[in-house]
């Protein structure tokens, strides 16, 4: 009876040290793997079911917290990236509107000069403090430092408004608008204001870059979930390996229709926000000089 005993105890004493040893062999791959910021996980060879269960939520932490690590990397380096988009962005107006104030300085010019300068001063610093705006905007956004209030509102009114504010810059560029909304009243829930926003921004990325196609248009559908608002052109449109990124806040490659505000790459990002905000989504489909598209669908009802 005492030699059983001993053999039991010899037994679990193996046990245990094994089992000691184990867990200490997981708790140093861990640490290396975290001070590596290795892709490594740990095995789950020889191990009881205890410990394959242990293992196995070890490595699904890791996979997020990889996950995370690479998310807050990319992070730091677009903010890196915007805040040198956004000095050059203030530099160069700020430069030009220097440039034109030395030369008003200059008591050599003629009254005409004077008044062409003055002109230029005054459009480039309203381009600069749209520039401002925009990039105030954004923060607030980020932030969540925006109210957004739910209601159900008249879209239809606003689009109506917003066709006859751009009339004017519509025929200036000799642009054929096809327009349809329908002759019943369309509700959406979502911001007025900030649908408002929307639309004129959409709009007017539509008559900067797809004033070459000479048509834009603009439609307004309804069915049982969703309120579908279209603004289109057939202009030079959006090349396929641009799309995926055309709603990126920092994505300012020359070509991209994204900078439709002096070249800050805000404009459709906001655009994208604040849909997203009301509950709503956005797309963008592009064949370049047949028809470039850009959707938004806003709740029909408050569900």
């Amino acid at each position: 009876m005492n030699w059983l005993l001993i053999i039991i105890i010899i037994i679990l004493s193996i046990l245990l040290f094994n089992d000691k040893r184990k867990t200490k062999m997981i708790t140093v791959k861990l640490k290396d793997i975290l001070k590596e910021n290795s892709r490594e996980r740990i095995k789950f060879y020889n191990l009881s079911v205890d410990k394959k269960e242990l293992v196995k939520q070890i490595n699904i932490f890791l996979d997020r917290y990889q996950r995370i690590s690479i998310d807050n990397k990319n992070y730091k380096e677009q903010h890196q990236k915007m805040i040198s988009n956004i000095s050059h962005d203030i530099r160069t107006p700020l430069t030009a509107l220097m440039g034109y104030v030395d030369l008003l300085l200059d008591n050599s010019i003629t009254p005409e000069k004077q008044e062409e300068y003055i002109s230029i001063i005054r459009e480039r610093g309203t381009a600069l403090k749209e520039l401002m705006e925009e990039f105030f905007q954004m923060a607030k956004l980020e932030c969540n430092d925006v109210e957004i209030t739910i209601e159900k509102f008249n879209i239809s009114e606003i689009v109506r408004q917003n066709i006859i504010t751009f009339m004017n810059e519509i025929n200036e560029r000799n642009i054929t608008p096809e327009i349809n909304i329908g002759d019943e009243e369309i509700f959406a829930f979502g911001d007025k204001n900030y649908t408002n926003r929307i639309i004129i921004n959409l709009i007017s990325n539509s008559l900067k870059y797809g004033y070459e196609g000479k048509v834009m248009g603009i439609d307004l559908k309804v069915d049982k979930q969703w309120v579908k608002l279209s603004i289109w052109d057939k202009g030079k449109g959006i090349d396929k390996n641009q799309l995926p990124y055309i709603f990126d806040r920092l994505y300012t490659a020359e070509k991209s229709r994204n900078r439709n505000l002096q070249g800050s790459g805000l404009g459709l990002s906001i655009v994208k926000k604040l849909v997203e905000d009301m509950n709503g989504r956005i797309t963008v489909e592009s064949i370049p000089y047949e028809k470039t598209i850009f959707t938004v669908k806003l709740p029909k009802n408050n569900s």
